[in-house]
């Protein structure tokens, strides 16, 4: 009996240090991976100095920050990482002017107040206008900031849903990721300056995606409770009736003929320009929900080679115009005049060729005419 209890024991021994062999291997790969990086990191930057002394548009090391890093690094080529340098270069040149105008534009300020005060001091009269004797308000920044915010809280009581599918992170790439949350949020800033906004739900959310991280630096207090937009982790067939949820998707079949304001529609939230699969018409299928598509087709002409895409601010102020007025044409200004043919400014042209009376002798044939001009040939 006891040599069982002895070779367990062995095992065991055995399998406690294959964990700590294994947890060291770990810890000496990871180590070893972060040394390789600060290898390639210093091989890149000696590339940028090269370069830079060799007159090529890259950025200076103190304007390139640690996520510029992160991107360069992933970069295999060196003409990709020479194309990232000269568009760090242009983000790099467009900051510097802008600080330049902002303390030009400060400089002319200071100058105007000044001559404004020596002219206050010099007259000796009533001055009438802002910050003087007026019965006009100044509505400041913050005024409006509250009245906008105001408009959005009402609808969270009594406006329709807007949804926005936030589940298709993995279908993009970094780039259609960092676009997507920059049209998110551009969706929010015209819903908040309409008159009559939508109640925002942003559904499964994952903080930890590259949408959110980029819509978080957009909107960094979209997290705090006061904030007047939803953002939920669960799926929208938690938080709303299966039975008043729309997609929309342009893939389906169907056409969205007039708005319900009891409907809750819903708008995949994707950048594809890489991947074009109908991901949204088969997640409709997949949960049993109602779709429909926006009737582009009927009211709109399209350019041959232009694309039927719509960004997500695009799909909001549509929406917008379609909620208020319930007028198509109307609402379908938002798409950009490049995809589309306007009729009513192309000039009128006929393929008929017109002739004059007197000269129809001219096209009449005639056999002896005719027969003569062929001997001559």
């Amino acid at each position: 009996m006891a040599f069982p209890q002895s070779s367990r024991i062995v095992s065991q021994q055995l399998i406690s240090r294959t964990k700590v062999d294994f947890a060291a291997n770990v810890q000496t790969s990871g180590k070893q991976s972060d040394i390789n990086e600060e290898k390639r990191q210093k091989i890149i930057e000696l590339e940028m100095d090269v370069l830079r002394q060799e007159g090529h548009r890259v950025p200076e090391p103190e304007f390139v920050t640690s996520s510029h890093w992160e991107q360069i690094l992933s970069l295999k080529s060196k003409s990709a990482r020479r194309k990232y340098y000269s568009y760090l270069w242009q983000v790099e040149r467009k900051r510097e002017n802008k600080e330049a105008k902002k303390e030009e534009r400060k400089q002319k300020v200071e100058e105007r107040r000044a001559a404004e005060r020596e002219a206050v001091e010099n007259n000796q009269h009533i001055i009438y206008g802002l910050g003087h004797t007026s019965f006009l308000l100044r509505i400041y920044d913050t005024t409006i900031n509250h009245w906008n915010n105001n408009k959005l809280i009402q609808a969270m009581q009594f406006g329709p849903k807007l949804v926005f599918d936030c589940s298709y992170d993995e279908y993009m790439t970094k780039r259609e990721s960092i676009n997507a949350a920059k049209q998110l949020m551009l969706c929010f800033a015209t819903n908040r300056n309409h008159t009559e906004p939508f109640d925002l739900h942003f559904c499964n959310v994952n903080f930890n995606s590259t949408t959110m991280h980029y819509l978080e630096k957009h909107i960094p207090t979209m997290r705090e409770p006061e904030f007047p937009l939803n953002l939920h982790e669960e799926c929208f067939t938690k938080v709303f009736p299966k039975e008043k949820l729309v997609y929309l998707t342009p893939h389906c079949k169907e056409n969205l003929e007039e708005f319900n304001h009891d409907d809750v529609y819903i708008v995949g939230c994707m950048v594809d320009k890489v991947n074009n699969e109908p991901l949204s018409l088969a997640k409709a299928k997949k949960l049993g929900l109602r779709m429909a598509r926006l009737p582009l087709d009927r009211y709109l002409q399209w350019k041959a080679g232009s694309g039927k895409s719509l960004t997500l601010n695009q799909m909001t102020d549509i929406l917008l115009d379609v909620k208020k007025n319930g007028d198509w044409k109307n609402a379908l200004r938002h798409v950009p005049t490049r995809k589309t043919f306007d009729f009513s400014t192309a000039p009128v042209r006929s393929n008929r060729v017109t002739v004059k009376k007197e000269n129809l002798d001219r096209y009449k044939f005639n056999i002896d005419t005719w027969s003569s001009k062929v001997r001559k040939y």
